[in-house]
């Protein structure tokens, strides 16, 4: 059976969040704006990772995308990335770009077609994971059918935006965003509803991705637990000689006897 996480997607346009209410109502992970365009940080962005730290509860991040060429979609990359430095990330890096994406390049004389749309995507996806992060595109079926190339969608996980089935998504995604309604105890209004189909802190802490790098005990930390010799808890703690005597009598039980 697939462990579904629980989580939102927030920007400044849910207002001052209570983090703690929200934990404490069952949600999981949350992705934050970081920003969008050209260094344009979301003004509730610092709060809102902040707190996810302060409190414990994993979180991503989204850039919302306005450029017009793969060159600014780097740029834009590398804004994101210099915004959620101070922080731990425990989900992806989300790329944004939807209609306000198009309209915005229209304005400027700039018609976005496939090809144009696939390689702002990848430009900016590949400055991230050149950085070591865990990469995703948010897309709905509409921008995946006319935006983006198939051979560039495939490229990167998914965080499909669908809205028309509460059952299951139409395609396969690592991250679903199934409602823009929703309810959750401390944000006033409404709020995006996703769920995840990965656990993305192990995931990203087994690849040592985000930042993550392992600590110098945890391969013995994980043997240690398989083979029921310690439970691995509070491993940099000293242990009394009698637990040492214990760990070694099953060391001898399991291996020597």
């Amino acid at each position: 059976m697939i462990t579904l996480f629980k989580g939102i997607d927030v920007s400044k346009h849910n207002g001052n969040i209570n983090w703690e209410k929200v934990k404490n109502s069952g949600i999981d992970f949350a992705m934050i704006r970081a920003g969008y365009g050209a260094n344009n940080i979301d003004s509730q962005f610092n709060r809102n990772i902040f707190e996810c730290n302060r409190i414990g509860l994993p979180c991503g991040v989204y850039w919302f995308s306005y450029a017009l060429n793969a060159e600014m979609a780097r740029k834009e990359a590398q804004y994101c990335l210099a915004a959620v430095k101070p922080y731990k990330l425990q989900y992806p890096i989300a790329f944004d770009f939807e209609y306000d994406s198009v309209t915005y390049a229209k304005k400027q004389g700039v018609s976005i077609g496939k090809k144009l749309a696939s390689e702002i995507m990848q430009a900016f996806c590949s400055e991230i994971e050149k950085a070591g992060y865990f990469v995703i595109n948010y897309s709905n079926i509409d921008y995946l059918k006319n935006y983006f190339e198939d051979a560039a969608s495939k490229k990167y996980g998914l965080w499909l935006a669908q809205w028309t089935n509460l059952q299951n998504p139409s395609k396969e995604c690592l991250i679903w965003q199934y409602s823009e309604t929703g309810k959750v105890d401390g944000i006033s209004g409404q709020v995006d509803l996703d769920k995840s189909f990965v656990d993305f802190p192990k995931l990203i802490k087994d690849k040592q991705l985000n930042g993550f790098k392992k600590e110098w005990y945890e391969d013995a930390q994980e043997w240690v637990k398989k083979f029921g010799i310690s439970d691995g808890s509070k491993p940099l703690e000293t242990a009394s000689r009698a637990e040492v005597w214990s760990m070694l009598k099953r060391y001898h039980e399991k291996f020597d006897s």
